[in-house]
Parts: structure tokens; C-alpha cells; sequence
């Protein structure tokens, strides 16, 4: 009876984590579509901003900002965007290891870390890493205006030489099943990056008003806000993707568990009835 009494247990309990996570995937599935929608829509314009600040730069234009000032990296800081919630499979877990192996290829490196995401803590390691600031209130539609303090943050840095160089770590967007750890250079900027195959821009004669200088000077600074904006939105997307993904086989898990529970039952059941059918025969064949 007691075994009995711990299955019918153990199925109620699992039907109600399935009820959950079932509810969980249809809010997942509906801020995924949202959130993919954002990331995508802007991906052509940031990426087409690179290219333009490329062929203008390398159209023999002499026009030079400080955001592209190479140095030697002797301290490195890493812009880590991670999950705001948990809930997402190994998603935190695959940016650790990123992380992980990009500081290991920096040997003689002073690593610095930003945080964005609350669950960013625990993709970091405690005692060997200098964490410098932390990003955890972004809303859950994350906005340019919101990410610009962070770029603020990064470009001031640069400029005043706490850093020689920044990085951001995010997982890119691929598909609602595939995601890829990235790390990107976000300063200095750098110009040889876009594919210029198709044409020469050498070869290319731009009219630039009213000089290359002022272009420079509101173009690079855009750029780097666009790319942690991007990168930002990248890594929301893959959230609610993963979400959606471990909800639902946390779901799909859960109904396999009742199936297996409710066989044991009956089974344990069937031999309990057929225990008393044979107790039953046995005390009456001892009247007999």
C-alpha cells in the first residue's frame, strides 16, 4: 500500500512540474519570437555599417580617430552578455567555456570583466578575475538608449588607456536550435574586417562633406554602440530560444515519467489485487 501511495505521489507531483513547464514554454516561445524578430531585423544595418566605415577607411582616406588606436594588450577587457534569467540549458555554461578558452590563448594578459545578465556571475571565475562593473537591470525589451551606458562605459576606458583593447562575448543567434559563442574586438576599432572582394576600394574616389574627420568622429562611436546593441539582442534571442527548447523537453521528459510511473502503478496494483485474491482462497480453502 505504502509503494502505492508514493507513485500516485510521484505522478502527482510530476503532472504539476509538467503543467509548469508547459506554461513556461508558451511565454518562452512568445518573447523568442520577439526577441528573433529584434535581432534579425537589425543585423543587416549593423553589419552594412561596418562596411561602410571599412571602404571609407580603406579608400586611402587619412581621417584617424582614437577609438583605432592599436596597443599592445597588456590588459584586456571582456564584455561578457549572459542570460538575464536561468532555465536555458547549458547555455551559461557553453560562455563559460568560451570564456575560458579566449583567457587561456592571453597568457600575459591582465584580464578585466564587465557583467551584463544577472546569471552572468556564475559564468565567471571569483578569485581570478577582476570584475569591474556590472550590468543587471536592462528591461526585458532591451532598448539602444538602455545599452549605451555600457558602450560609455567601454569607450571612456579606452580612451583614458585603462584598457588597450575590449572584447564582448555573447552567443550569436543561428537558429531556435543552434546558437554560437562569439567574441568579437569592440576597441580599437578596427577597419579590415568586411569582405571587399567584388571591388577595389582603393580604386574608389569618395566626396565626403563636410570632411573625413567629422565622419570619423560621429561614425566609429556609432559603430561600437550598434555592435554591443547587436550583441545584446543576439544574446536575448538565443535566451528565449534555449528557454523554449529545455522547457520543452523538461515537458516532453515529464510526460515519459507519468507513462513509466502509471505502468509501475498498474503493475504494482495488478500484483497487490491478485496478493489479496490468493489470500482470500487460501483462508477459505482452510475452512473448507
Amino acid at each position: 500500500m505504502t509503494s502505492l501511495i508514493g507513485i500516485r505521489r510521484r505522478i502527482r507531483s510530476t503532472k504539476n512540474i509538467s503543467q509548469i513547464t508547459k506554461a513556461m514554454q508558451m511565454v518562452s516561445a512568445s518573447k523568442m519570437r520577439k526577441a528573433q524578430d529584434a535581432a534579425l531585423a537589425t543585423r543587416p544595418f549593423t553589419d552594412q555599417l561596418r562596411g561602410i566605415l571599412s571602404r571609407v577607411a580603406g579608400a586611402g582616406s587619412s581621417a584617424k580617430h582614437a577609438l583605432t588606436e592599436v596597443r599592445p594588450e597588456k590588459k584586456v577587457l571582456i564584455i561578457l552578455v549572459a542570460t538575464s534569467k536561468g532555465l536555458c540549458g547549458g547555455l551559461n555554461v557553453n560562455l563559460h567555456r568560451g570564456f575560458m578558452n579566449f583567457t587561456t590563448n592571453m597568457p600575459g594578459s591582465e584580464i578585466s570583466v564587465v557583467t551584463i545578465g544577472k546569471k552572468a556571475r556564475w559564468v565567471i571565475p571569483g578569485k581570478e578575475t577582476n570584475l569591474v562593473a556590472r550590468f543587471d537591470t536592462l528591461g526585458e525589451t532591451v532598448t539602444f538608449e538602455e545599452t549605451r551606458a555600457i558602450t560609455t562605459f567601454a569607450m571612456d576606458a579606452y580612451l583614458a588607456g585603462t584598457y588597450d583593447s575590449i572584447y564582448f562575448a555573447y552567443p550569436k543567434f543561428i537558429s531556435t536550435l543552434t546558437n554560437e559563442i562569439t567574441i568579437e574586438k569592440l576597441l580599437p576599432v578596427t577597419t579590415n574586417n568586411v569582405d571587399l572582394s567584388d571591388s577595389d576600394p582603393k580604386n574608389v574616389e569618395y566626396t565626403i562633406e563636410p570632411d573625413p574627420f567629422a565622419l570619423m568622429e560621429k561614425l566609429i562611436p556609432y559603430q561600437v554602440e550598434m555592435s554591443l546593441y547587436q550583441a545584446i539582442l543576439e544574446a536575448r534571442a538565443t535566451e528565449h530560444s534555449a528557454r523554449m527548447v529545455a522547457m520543452k523537453n523538461a515537458s516532453d521528459n515529464a510526460r515519459d515519467l507519468i507513462s513509466s510511473l502509471t505502468l509501475d502503478y498498474n503493475s504494482a496494483r495488478q500484483s497487490q489485487v491478485t496478493s489479496e485474491l490468493l489470500d482470500v482462497t487460501t483462508a477459505r480453502m482452510a475452512i473448507e
